[in-house]
């Protein structure tokens, strides 16, 4: 991602989330290796595979933060429990857009019909891979993490304010979906997990921070 691009989401999130300051853009676009090899999805109630060179996963436990040394990270995988959409009518908000938190509270996302106006933020995760989050007066500890949802890219992102919140903003609970826009996350213990198509997508949790 150039500089120039940097500064037109800062700005254009600033003006969407009513003077809202971002800081930590990323400075790259390039993907990492740490999202899951299988995001869950819907087909006739059951969730399947996105990449079908992986299968789904039965009995998978929430994730454990793995050795930093070793370059691994855990990540959550689809399991046999069914994924449920619900009707994003439910979770509608101003602006044409839908938002919900995790039921835990440490996850708020939002899915919207204009640019920058849609991703997730943690109150508690780790920094993402690509994001800048020590920028003065804001330190990486004092700002929620997350990331950007354009279709088919993912930015991740720092945030010294609630971003992807709305008013109001009711739990979207475990083992469901949510479909807007061309965008579908999926509500799993284990995290919150986001496609943002063209096998782009992210999960975020307080254990990790992954996208590609």
């Amino acid at each position: 991602m150039t500089r120039n691009r940097i500064r037109t989401v800062v700005s254009a999130l600033a003006i969407a989330c009513t003077g809202l300051v971002l800081t930590g853009c990323s400075s790259s676009t390039a993907p990492t290796n740490a999202m899951p090899s299988v995001i869950p999805t819907v087909v006739g109630g059951a969730p399947t595979a996105l990449n079908d060179a992986s299968p789904p996963v039965s009995n998978v436990q929430p994730p454990i933060s793995s050795d930093p040394d070793s370059g691994s990270v855990a990540t959550p995988s689809a399991d046999s429990t069914q994924i449920t959409p619900v009707d994003p009518a439910r979770y509608a908000a101003i602006n044409n857009e839908v938002g919900w938190k995790s039921p835990s509270g440490n996850v708020y996302c939002k899915l919207g019909s204009t640019a920058f106006s849609s991703g997730c933020q943690a109150t508690n995760a780790p920094v993402p891979d690509g994001a800048d989050c020590d920028k003065p007066p804001f330190s990486a500890d004092e700002m929620s993490k997350g990331f950007l949802l354009d279709p088919g890219q993912v930015t991740p992102m720092c945030f010294n304010q609630g971003a992807f919140g709305v008013e109001n903003a009711q739990p979207l609970e475990y083992n469901t979906s949510i479909s807007f826009n061309g965008y579908t996350c999926y509500s799993r213990v284990e995290a919150m997990v986001c496609d943002a198509g063209g096998g782009h997508g992210f999960v975020l949790s307080m254990q990790q921070a992954t996208w590609n």
